[in-house]
């Protein structure tokens, strides 16, 4: 095709394939490891049985309950974007980062509520 002097030449695109749906990844501890505390990490649909032997090795395991984290650091720009200090304000979350100089103590870094710090001691 030709317009306006410059010649084009149509593109064609493959249909994108759907992926599949992310399921979550659950945590779990194994019992008596011979190897201290040992953790694994397994990927199961939501809903799905909970596990009571290790996949490989047959040891007994058992399911942990553990807080999701909202930080990445491999998270991409619009991630990160939505997790800066500014959205998470204008969205009412309050975030509390540990002090190094005192490993008990968090002091509030994001949003407008709640105690400045928190010391644990």
């Amino acid at each position: 095709m030709e317009a306006s002097g410059l010649n084009f030449r149509p593109v064609l695109r493959k249909k994108r394939e759907k992926l599949p749906d992310p399921m979550p990844v659950y945590q779990y501890k194994v019992m008596n490891s011979k190897m201290g505390d040992e953790i694994i990490e397994i990927e199961q649909e939501v809903g799905a049985e909970e596990l009571t032997s290790h996949p490989i090795t047959g040891e007994s395991i058992q399911k942990m309950i553990s807080v999701s984290s909202l930080t990445l650091n491999h998270s991409s720009i619009r991630e990160k974007k939505s997790l800066n200090h500014e959205n998470l304000t204008n969205k009412g979350f309050t975030v509390f980062k540990r002090d190094h100089s005192n490993p008990s103590k968090y002091v509030r870094t994001v949003g407008k509520q709640g105690p400045e710090e928190i010391n644990l001691n």
